[in-house]
């Protein structure tokens, strides 16, 4: 209960001028989290594999097929930090209008809250219109794109509720 009064304390205390942005309610003042103010969640900054270190997200993002994922999430998950795969709603709440910087790739995330997203599908834990839980992903490539029904290998970016995210929690 401390470490959350603790949590709450910090993220109420930073002005959205300051330290976040106030079209995305996002808040990177947590090293390597992004706090999303709008959808009440804790994302971790860099996809699996990756490690932040000044504003990037340096290595190369790991891809998982579905049991390695959930064994994954399994691994870093513990009651202090509760991180989980995202539900496809959540995951897709993340999309938005590709930005297409000089020289660079065009993507649909927010590259200053999630440097160096890799091209590719990601996995999430619920899905959408009756589908299995397993089967429906997220790409933030390009213009961004869902799509349904298909297996293989795919990124891991997890998340955790707001409410439940300790202080002390590290983003591996």
């Amino acid at each position: 209960m401390k470490l959350r009064l603790v949590v709450a304390s910090l993220l109420l205390g930073f002005s959205a001028a300051a330290w976040g942005n106030a079209n995305t309610g996002y808040d990177a003042s947590l090293e390597g989290w992004v706090v999303d103010s709008k959808q009440q969640l804790v994302w971790m900054r860099c996809s699996l594999g990756q490690e932040y270190r000044e504003g990037r997200c340096l290595g190369e993002a790991e891809r998982f097929n579905w049991s390695e994922a959930q064994a994954r999430i399994d691994t870093l998950a513990s009651a202090e930090c509760p991180w989980r795969l995202p539900r496809f709603h959540e995951l897709r709440g993340l999309m938005q209008p590709s930005n297409e910087a000089t020289g660079s790739v065009p993507m649909a995330i927010d590259l200053e809250y999630f440097p160096d997203t890799p091209q590719g599908w990601y996995w999430n834990e619920v899905s959408a219109g009756g589908h299995s839980q397993q089967d429906c992903f997220v790409d933030f490539g390009g213009e961004g794109r869902t799509r349904c029904n298909m297996g293989g290998q795919f990124y891991l970016r997890p998340v955790m509720a707001l409410e439940s995210a300790a202080a002390h929690c590290p983003a591996p």
